[in-house]
C-alpha cells in the first residue's frame, strides 16, 4: 500500500461526518421498517458498528454463523481487506472508540436520533428527520455498502444483547481476549 493511500484512509477515519453517516445508517436499519425499534445500549451500538466499520470482521462473524450465502453481499473492497487503519481500542467488553458519545450528541443535536435512559442503559432511536436523511444519503452509491451491510448486521445480530455480542466476539475474535485495555484492535 502506498503512503498516499494510507494517509487517505487515516484521514477518512478521522472524518467525523463519515463516521456519523455510517452510524446513522446503522441506527436507521436497526429501527426496522416502522422506525420504532431501539438499540438498547451504547455498548451494543458500538459492537454492531464494529461489524459495519470493519467488513472483514463481519465476514468472519458470518462465517462463524455458517451464513456463507450472505458473505458475497458484504462486497469487501481490496482497501478494506488490506487497510491498517483502526481507531478502535480494546475496552471493557470489546471494541470502543472514544468518539461515540460525541457522535451521538451531534446526531441528537441535529434531531436525527433520540436517546432515552432506562436505568443504566441508553436506548438509541431514529427520528423521522433521521430516517428521511438516511433515505437521501442512501441514494448515493458511495453509501450502499453501509446499507447492505447494516441489513446483514440487523438480520444476524440485531436480536443479540450486548452481553451475547461480546461473548460471540470473544469466540470469533479470540485475540480480543488476550488484549490489554486501550490496545488497538487489529483484525
Amino acid at each position: 500500500m502506498d503512503q498516499s493511500l494510507l494517509e487517505r484512509i487515516i484521514r477518512l477515519d478521522e472524518n467525523d461526518e463519515l463516521n456519523i453517516i455510517r452510524i446513522l445508517i446503522l441506527i436507521n436499519i436497526m429501527a426496522g421498517r416502522n422506525q420504532k425499534q431501539t438499540i438498547n445500549g451504547i455498548n451494543k451500538l458500538v459492537k454492531l458498528d464494529f461489524l459495519l466499520r470493519y467488513p472483514v470482521a463481519l465476514e468472519r462473524a458470518l462465517m462463524e454463523l455458517k451464513k456463507d450465502k450472505d458473505i458475497p453481499k458484504i462486497d469487501i473492497q481490496a482497501y478494506e481487506r488490506d487497510s491498517v487503519e483502526t481507531n478502535l481500542m480494546h475496552f471493557n467488553y470489546g471494541p470502543w472508540d472514544g468518539r461515540y458519545r460525541r457522535f451521538l450528541t451531534i446526531l441528537e443535536a441535529k434531531g436525527l436520533i433520540t436517546y432515552t435512559i432506562n436505568g443504566k442503559t441508553v436506548n438509541v432511536s431514529i427520528t423521522q428527520t433521521g430516517h428521511k436523511k438516511v433515505k437521501d444519503i442512501s441514494s448515493f452509491s458511495e453509501f450502499q455498502n453501509y446499507v447492505i451491510r447494516s441489513v446483514l448486521i440487523k438480520r444476524h445480530f440485531g436480536s443479540y444483547s450486548s452481553k451475547k455480542l461480546i461473548n460471540f466476539f470473544y469466540e470469533v475474535f479470540p485475540e480480543m481476549v488476550t488484549m490489554k485495555q486501550g490496545e488497538e484492535i487489529k483484525i
